[in-house]
């Protein structure tokens, strides 16, 4: 069990205002691992969310296999677990976390449900509107770990950019789990986030939401900062 008596009566407390249903998809090896694939905490992961989804009736989890499932071809997932937050039945998929939401994590997993479930995303209504300005593909990766205080706020402002416009894939990303990924963009600390489009931005620490939307404004349209 990964959540006693105390902590599931919070957590249930605070999914209380869910309405719409999510689902949460993790996608695993399912025992298939294939040489060279950076693998992650995958049971714990399930452990965790299992208990997490069994707290509000308003949540589902499934489990499919990275490798054989069309969706995760369609989208050219390799890393696992890779989580896929969004409302039930919609075809969302640009809201994932690679890794086990766990530590301060834990609050940007509960954080997220809440926003997918009840339509609230606390952006600002300026920032919601500039956000349409990214017309093109932009990738957001937070890399963090479940002992930063400061990283739920990196990961939770690529998230609400992710929420407003389907063009931003979001991406948390466990840094410990996944060295080879963090290597490749030398993460040294987190929170850090790498911005991919038609130019890479980069933003180190916790910053505001603002921040994020400007980078990703920036990375669309190939403006170099």
């Amino acid at each position: 069990m990964f959540l006693d008596e105390k902590i599931q009566a919070q957590v249930r407390e605070m999914l209380a205002p869910i309405k719409t249903p999510v689902e949460v998809v993790v996608f695993t090896t399912a025992g298939l691992e294939l040489p060279g694939q950076e693998v992650g905490l995958q049971e714990e992961t399930l452990g965790l969310l299992k208990e997490v989804v069994a707290l509000n009736p308003h949540l589902s989890l499934e489990q499919r296999s990275i490798h054989s499932d069309p969706e995760a071809q369609a989208l050219g997932l390799s890393y696992a677990p890779t989580i896929l937050l969004r409302e039930k039945g919609s075809e969302r998929n640009n809201i994932r976390f690679l890794g086990l939401p766990a530590g301060y994590e834990f609050s940007t997993l509960i954080e997220t449900l809440l926003m997918l479930g009840t339509g609230e995303s606390k952006l600002g209504e300026k920032s919601q509107a500039d956000l349409q300005k990214v017309a093109s593909p932009v990738r957001m990766q937070a890399f963090v770990t479940p002992t930063c205080p400061y990283c739920p706020q990196a990961v939770l402002a690529t998230y609400k950019l992710a929420y407003h416009n389907p063009n931003i894939i979001a991406e948390g990303v466990e840094a410990s789990e996944f060295p080879q990924l963090s290597r490749r963009y030398n993460i040294s600390g987190v929170p850090d986030t790498i911005i991919s489009g038609a130019t890479q931005q980069r933003i180190l620490g916790g910053q505001s939401d603002r921040v994020f939307v400007e980078a990703a404004i920036k990375a669309s349209a190939g403006v170099v900062a």
